[in-house]
């Protein structure tokens, strides 16, 4: 990474276990949409609530061909600098020591707001950085106004509605070999990466 980063970047963290169209939706959103110079993704290095990922450096090359078609965006590998099990805030901090002048953004799916109770120290992370819901389909707009409520900085997407496409889904297809029923919803270089390296083939999908 630079020494020298934009004013303003927004985080997108998350499994990415596979990476799809809703998250590379939602980073064209917020590049077109918000303020923002650049979008970071953040894959998770060791899930904090023992979801099983595969391999890390796989994910990253995922990543990376997802969003090989976007500009102002990069893949970073900071939680696997960190070690351990991944909290946001635990990034956070490490990226606002790091680069003490820029100004951070999380970006958060609307599906992901009813498990911020489990985070670390949401409150304290929402003292700390601007954050940008984006909406899905099926997630209420007014259930969720609660959980956005705490943070200084909110700019909310919820009548966007991406659609509701499901990991676990796209798993359980990939599991056994369906590669033609999650084309619609994974980047083609992300599907031809899949397949070339036999990914999910066969997993029981969680």
């Amino acid at each position: 990474m630079s020494d020298d980063p934009p004013d303003q970047i927004a985080l997108f963290g998350g499994s990415f276990n596979p990476p799809h169209l809703c998250h590379t939706l939602a980073t064209l959103w917020v590049l077109q949409t918000q303020p923002i110079d650049e979008v970071w993704w953040i894959p998770t290095f060791q899930h904090a609530f023992d979801k099983e990922l595969v391999d890390f450096d796989q994910r990253m090359a995922m990543c990376e061909r997802a969003l090989c078609e976007l500009s102002r965006v990069r893949v970073d590998d900071i939680e696997r600098t960190l070690g351990g099990e991944s909290r946001t805030i635990d990034t956070v901090d490490a990226l606002q020591k790091r680069y003490e002048n820029t100004q951070f953004w999380l970006i958060i799916g609307a599906d992901i707001l009813s498990e911020v109770h489990r985070w670390k120290n949401w409150e304290g992370l929402m003292e700390r950085v601007g954050l940008i819901v984006v909406g899905r389909r099926g997630y209420d707009r007014d259930d969720l106004r609660d959980y956005v409520a705490s943070s200084t900085d909110v700019v909310d997407s919820l009548d966007l509605n991406l659609p509701d496409i499901s990991s676990t889904g796209i798993r359980d297809a990939l599991s056994d070999g369906d590669y033609e029923a999650v084309r619609p919803w994974i980047p083609r270089s992300v599907l031809q990466y899949i397949a070339a390296h036999n990914l999910y083939l066969g997993q029981q999908c969680h």
